[in-house]
């Protein structure tokens, strides 16, 4: 490692390693919540427990164990109901996940409480939350103190760079991915050269492997080889990873970890923005996935309809924006359709069915037919399909406001050039 590297390297664990007194404060609350659930199988465990959280992440994660006995629809309402009895005099509020849980703040710190099934081994979860113990000891058992410090530095530049987290809205890295990455590696510049010779797909296998998988990157669960813990990580998050890392090890810098923000960017073809306002609460996983199909039902509406789209960008503040770059909002009334050989069957059904019909250089038929719909906008309004109660705007980006219209615009990521 040169020296320059050692320096970015502390620097970066210099901002995002906690002190002792954010650990104190995170222990105290954690305990406040523990006493209330005295007398239930309640535990700490998390990034906070596995020491491998980042400074000023001030969220802990207890789980309540139940007997599995109960079952999954018995911890989301008896076993629920329950803990929020417990916790009733701390303000409380429903989240959701693969099932209910509650979400408390004691002393400006957030702590998410979630049922879960006691079980005796990682591949007798009922529930994805039932692993969670095994994940803890595993990484427990792995990771001293330096190698925790490496989980940090590594999940710092995955924020960074855009793709951590396992949630629709990013598809990326997991803390859970983070940890194994850098136990199977040794280091987080090991994991960087690991990952900066990555291909479409990708195997690595920590302890065992029970069944295949079909992903760009498969990390059978140390716990349960029967998961694949990287499941999340979709393809492009995987590819701005590995460019990241090898741009990263030919030009090493801090802008890696704490990009700089987009400057104002010139607008490049048409940008049609799509404002959603949703008028009902909503759990992100569920509205991103809404959001991401839409995004391909628009993509596909708008080329089936004859426009050439260059990118679709969704980004969400206070409203949702859809972004949709187009080379042009202007087609033609008229478009070519091409029809069947000249010896099918069907070649004379083809002519009885148009007007205008030619046999073409290549011996097809061809036919001009009007377009349906020349209105790009009226495209992208038809191809929203939000479960959630909402309403829409449109107009044409002139100017972006924000760093995610910015990026959106300039599509090379600051860290990158």
């Amino acid at each position: 490692m040169t020296e320059e590297v050692q320096g970015i390297l502390n620097e970066v664990l210099r901002r995002v390693k906690p002190g002792k007194d954010e650990e104190r404060k995170l222990s105290s609350a954690a305990d406040k919540v523990l006493n209330l659930l005295s007398g239930l199988d309640a535990e700490v465990h998390g990034s906070f427990r596995k020491g491998t959280w980042l400074k000023g992440d001030t969220d802990v994660d207890v789980f309540v164990f139940f007997p599995k006995e109960m079952g999954k629809e018995g911890i989301k309402d008896r076993g629920l109901a329950l803990i929020h009895e417990r916790l009733s005099k701390l303000n409380t509020r429903l989240a959701y996940a693969e099932h209910p849980y509650l979400i408390v703040e004691v002393d400006g710190v957030e702590i998410d409480v979630v049922p879960a099934l006691r079980v005796d081994r990682g591949d007798q979860a009922i529930t994805a939350v039932d692993r969670t113990p095994f994940h803890t000891k595993y990484v427990e058992g792995k990771l001293n103190e330096d190698g925790r410090d490496q989980v940090r530095i590594l999940k710092r530049f995955l924020k960074g760079i855009g793709v951590y987290g396992a949630e629709i809205r990013v598809m990326g890295f997991s803390g859970y991915v983070s940890e194994l990455l850098t136990i199977y590696y040794g280091s987080f510049l090991k994991v960087l050269e690991g990952s900066s010779k990555w291909r479409e797909r990708n195997l690595i296998v920590l302890e065992g492997m029970e069944r295949e998988f079909d992903s760009p990157l498969i990390i059978p669960d140390p716990v349960d080889p029967r998961r694949n813990a990287a499941a999340a990580v979709s393809l492009k998050s995987l590819s701005t990873f590995s460019i990241a890392s090898r741009a990263f090890l030919r030009s090493p810098s801090l802008n890696f970890f704490f990009p700089r923000p987009p400057e104002g960017q010139e607008v490049q073809g048409e940008v049609i923005v799509t404002e959603v306002k949703l008028n009902e609460p909503y759990v992100d996983d569920v509205l991103w996935g809404q959001l991401r199909r839409t995004a391909e039902k628009v993509r596909n509406s708008l080329t089936s309809a004859g426009f050439k789209v260059m990118d679709i960008g969704i980004c969400q503040g206070e409203t949702v924006k859809i972004l949709v770059q187009l080379e042009t909002s202007k087609v033609g009334e008229f478009f070519l359709s091409q029809g069947p050989p000249f010896y099918l069957e069907q070649a004379l059904s083809f002519v009885d069915a148009n007007d205008k019909v030619w046999v073409g250089e290549d011996g097809r038929l061809y036919t001009l037919r009007r377009r349906k719909q020349l209105s790009p906008e009226r495209v992208i309004l038809e191809s929203i399909s939000l479960k959630y109660a909402h309403t829409v705007s449109q107009y044409t980006l002139q100017e972006a406001e924000g760093n995610c219209e910015r990026s959106f615009l300039r599509k090379t990521p600051t860290w990158l050039k």
